[in-house]
């Protein structure tokens, strides 16, 4: 992510500049890079994961791999998640973000992953994740 806030809520530990250089680094020596975003951070926007995928593709990445925030028992996160201190994605605002997301990147961009899912046992939201094959049959018919 680039939205400095979601950057210290998540504990990322480092800043924009860091990835940016890195990407560079790697590019300089022949690495390709793959960047992993994750759609759906509390408090982030459809227009927070464009710029966090602008953002990555104007740094030099080769590929991205897009996955869905899920919550897991036991973390941090499912605390937030039960005290309601966020909601997250519908499948339906999940492929809408994702579309925006895939539209702006340039044919020569590799999409290496779509959605990510959690272990199912484990999962607390969203349990439509949870259905591999429903979220990317759906997600196969929006994003054309």
């Amino acid at each position: 992510t680039v939205k400095e806030e979601s950057v210290s809520y998540i504990r990322r530990g480092y800043p924009n500049e860091v990835y940016r250089n890195a990407v560079k680094k790697l590019k300089e020596i022949g690495v390709n890079v793959v960047t992993h975003i994750i759609i759906g951070l509390p408090g982030e926007t459809k227009e927070d994961a464009v710029n966090t995928t602008g953002f990555a593709l104007s740094s030099g990445t080769d590929g991205v791999k897009f996955h869905l925030l899920y919550v897991s028992r036991g973390t941090d996160l499912e605390k937030d998640y039960n005290n309601g201190l966020f909601e997250t994605l519908s499948l339906e605002e999940y492929a809408d973000i994702l579309k925006s997301c895939i539209d702006i990147l340039p044919s020569e961009t590799v999409v290496h992953r779509i959605t990510g899912d959690g272990a199912k046992k484990d999962l607390v939201s969203p349990l439509w994740s949870g259905d591999k094959k429903r979220v990317l049959n759906y997600l196969n018919k929006v994003i054309k």
